[in-house]
């Protein structure tokens, strides 16, 4: 996981632009005090994601971007147990998927095995159905303050991100690694970089900007009549996907059973050179 920079609008109406220059096609705007993802620079200008998830340059004099900070208390397993006492020994009452971000004090714990007296804990409050309740995270599931890096991402924290995934059973609407389907599995790969993405593949095939050629981290989707499936090249002709019910996530080349239909491209192409 990287956690890109942050922005925010400055200016009461700023242009985002389809390249790096002021004469180049206006693809969006974004309005004052609006939140940006901040995902690639080229001198004056910053390759931005806005709140309705359009991307485009917007010049660097039209936003203010704070000071980089990377968070503490993410998850960073793909599964983190939420313990009923502070202790392995007690029973898992919920299970939080990689990039939550629960919120609650961190203690030393005192009792229990002697293995785990040197554990921190995180107590966190959440409401499963029938009322609110009280769980324990280990903080060895969560990162520190310095352990998410704060910086643009790139297509090969894309791939770091997805492959432990493989092997993840398919579930048509899951989203972690309990069980996902083909959109949910890539949406959680950018997400967990800090790109948004729609839920579903045909809206995912709408953003970004075709390419003719896949690269590391770039999407592709298929289908006969509309788009239908989507995948994550890890090069030029392979990539990893969440194929089919009864399935599970796994590497794949491309081939004459499913018809490539368009390839988008979310990040840069400035970064893909540095």
């Amino acid at each position: 996981m990287v956690e890109p920079p942050s922005a925010r609008v400055q200016a009461d109406l700023a242009d985002l632009r389809a390249e790096p220059r002021r004469d180049s096609e206006l693809v969006d705007q974004a309005h004052l005090g609006e939140a940006l993802r901040v995902l690639g620079a080229a001198g004056g200008w910053r390759y931005v994601q806005g709140e309705d998830q359009y991307f485009g340059w917007i010049s660097a004099d039209d936003i203010h971007e704070p000071p980089a900070r990377s968070p503490s208390g993410v998850v960073a397993v793909l599964l983190a147990d939420v313990h009923e006492r502070a202790s392995f020994s007690s029973a898992v009452i919920a299970r939080l998927p990689a990039g939550t971000r629960p919120s609650g004090r961190v203690r030393a714990v005192r009792l229990g095995d002697p293995e785990e007296r040197a554990r921190d804990w995180m107590e966190v409050v959440f409401s499963p159905p029938g009322g609110v309740r009280t769980g324990y995270v280990a903080t060895g599931d969560l990162t520190r303050r310095d352990e998410v890096p704060s910086r643009y991402p790139t297509p090969d924290d894309l791939i770091a991100t997805a492959e432990p995934f493989l092997g993840a059973p398919y579930l048509w609407g899951g989203t972690t690694v309990r069980g996902l389907d083909c959109s949910g599995f890539v949406q959680q790969v950018y997400r967990l970089n800090g790109v948004g993405l729609p839920r579903d593949a045909d809206q995912q095939a709408l953003f970004g900007r075709a390419v003719e050629r896949a690269s590391r981290g770039d999407l592709l989707f298929f289908g006969a009549d509309r788009v239908t499936h989507v995948a994550l090249a890890t090069s030029e002709s392979e990539f990893l996907h969440a194929p089919q019910s009864g399935a599970v996530v796994e590497r794949g080349t491309l081939g004459p059973e499913r018809r490539l239909r368009t390839i988008r491209r979310y990040f840069p192409d400035y970064v893909r050179e540095t």
